[in-house]
């Protein structure tokens, strides 16, 4: 899979590297949490066709009732900021709940889509009847939630499309975790900017992280502890985005400003 992607989804796990290879060519711009929005919305439609797209961003240590509507129009990512009302916030915090921080629904009728009733208007209004919901959150802090409007139940993905879809969101999890915290501990003043070798060394010690997560797991898998197992896991999931944050961080090193700057635009 290419630039050249096929607006459509196959059921064929084989499409997830191609598909992580596009998501990733334009998250690692400049890695934040709005390049990696960005990336998964163009990746996504890329995948999914669509009647309509609603999308919200919610970016690190902002109020809780400000978020960024992103559009899509001609193939490029317009933002629009907003300000929600105090019960709408609560609405959002119930539905980002999720252990894992990623949740999929696919909607057969827009009746059981109830996040915001305009929502529901709006895909009406441009000809859907069905969708698919995704949300990212980093433990109960939502990050982005994208919903795909289709004409009908029969353009939900099948079985083994879900599948694909479930994995490739997980894969994208990762690497909006990974932004997330990095720009919360900047924003917060708990990230500090280290020269290379200091950096190296941060980068080596999150992937011994990773690597130690990654065998509690295993262990805990063949001793039959499931929900262990689980929570190691998650918890590799979670470093394996940090630990993608301080390489990026370090390849940054490498490059001039200028450089960085071009390669910023899609």
């Amino acid at each position: 899979m290419s630039d050249d992607l096929q607006n459509e989804l196959k059921p064929d796990i084989r499409q997830l590297p191609g598909a992580m290879s596009f998501f990733l060519k334009r998250a690692m711009t400049r890695y934040t949490v709005e390049t990696c929005a960005k990336a998964f919305i163009l990746t996504l439609t890329k995948l999914i066709p669509n009647k309509h797209l609603i999308s919200y961003l919610w970016l690190p240590a902002r109020p809780a009732n400000h978020r960024i509507r992103l559009s899509l129009k001609s193939g490029q990512i317009e933002y629009e900021p907003e300000i929600v009302s105090p019960a709408e916030i609560v609405q959002r915090e119930a539905s980002a709940e999720s252990e894992d921080g990623l949740t999929l629904v696919l909607h057969p009728s827009l009746k059981s889509l109830h996040y915001d009733p305009t929502e529901r208007k709006t895909l009406e209004g441009n000809g859907c009847r069905a969708a698919v919901e995704i949300q990212f959150a980093y433990y109960s802090r939502p990050i982005l939630r994208v919903v795909v409007g289709l004409s009908n139940a029969k353009s939900l993905p099948t079985v083994q499309a879900q599948n694909f879809l479930l994995v490739f969101c997980r894969c994208c999890l990762v690497s909006l975790n990974g932004a997330y915290l990095a720009e919360l501990d900047e924003r917060e003043g708990r990230r500090e900017k280290p020269e290379p070798k200091e950096r190296f060394r941060l980068t080596l010690q999150w992937f011994h992280s990773l690597v130690r997560h990654l065998n509690i797991g295993i262990a805990e898998l063949q001793k039959g502890q499931a929900t262990e197992a689980e929570d190691a896991l998650q918890r590799a999931l979670i470093v394996a985005g940090i630990c993608l944050a301080e390489m990026l961080a370090l390849i940054g090193k490498t490059e001039p400003e200028s450089t960085l700057e071009k390669n910023s635009s899609f």
